[in-house]
């Protein structure tokens, strides 16, 4: 009787002590199980990649997606992720949200803002404020450095108020003053006032004009040719932007004469 007493003490025992284990190790996977899913994880690279495909590799990586943002690009198809944060590579925790954005399947329009008569960093703020970009800077010579004269769309002058595609690149036509900026010297010799002035102004440079003793009237002045200048005119030859060329100007007999013949 005690035999039996003793075995049944021993199986009783047993099982306690077989519970116990099977409960610390189920214990042991959870607490496991709990804490993997704190750990760090590796941002796959979502680029190029439509949501639905992402959302698939998200999953697998125990991340979820959120599109925050929808853009244009020209460089990817529509509909495709452009860009996200955190980015491709990064260590973040099992469950973050990666905020993605989107380039759009339609495109978007926005309104054309006014970036000439202002400075290039205010051109620039304006541009990406609504959501266009600064496409070829061309420099122009003149006194005020960095005023932006034209703005351009296409090779075309674009009016403010135009509506066109949401990232479009928009040119620049912008002052570039200084001394540091250099001007071909053009030739004037033969030219009239009107052609020296125009010529002269688009080039950045000032012109003194010096008349000779016989152009007495406008209608001398409109008549008269460039005899001479300086500095003078030689290939390859540069000036300083805002410097002042002396032009001669007078009314040449044969010159005339030959014109005359002419018509």
């Amino acid at each position: 009787m005690d035999i039996k007493k003793h075995k049944v003490l021993f199986i009783n025992i047993g099982c306690i002590i077989a519970v116990v284990i099977a409960v610390f190790v189920g214990f042991s996977f959870w607490v496991e199980s709990y804490t993997s899913h704190g750990e760090d994880v590796i941002v796959p690279d979502f680029v190029n990649m439509d949501v639905e495909a992402a959302e698939i590799i998200a999953q697998k990586n125990e991340l979820v997606l959120k599109v925050s943002d929808t853009l244009i690009s020209e460089k990817i198809a529509p509909g495709a992720i452009v860009d996200y944060f955190p980015s491709a590579g990064s260590k973040v925790k099992r469950g973050r949200t990666i905020y993605l954005s989107v380039n759009s399947m339609t495109p978007i329009m926005v309104k054309m803002p006014k970036v000439t008569e202002g400075s290039l960093r205010q051109a620039i703020q304006l541009l990406e404020n609504r959501g266009l970009r600064v496409g070829n800077i061309e420099y122009k010579p003149d006194f005020a450095d960095n005023y932006v004269f034209e703005q351009r769309y296409q090779s075309r002058v674009i009016e403010p108020g135009t509506k066109i595609s949401k990232g479009s690149a928009i040119d620049l036509l912008v002052g570039k003053g200084g001394n540091d900026v250099q001007i071909p010297i053009p030739s004037l010799i033969g030219m009239s006032w009107t052609l020296v002035s125009d010529s002269l102004v688009a080039r950045g440079l000032s012109v003194n004009a010096i008349f000779a003793d016989n152009v007495k009237s406008l209608s001398d002045t409109l008549r008269a040719r460039v005899q001479r200048q300086s500095p003078a005119y030689s290939e390859g030859q540069t000036m300083q932007a805002s410097q002042t060329m002396d032009v001669w100007f007078g009314i040449d007999p044969i010159y005339e004469a030959i014109s005359n013949d002419l018509n």
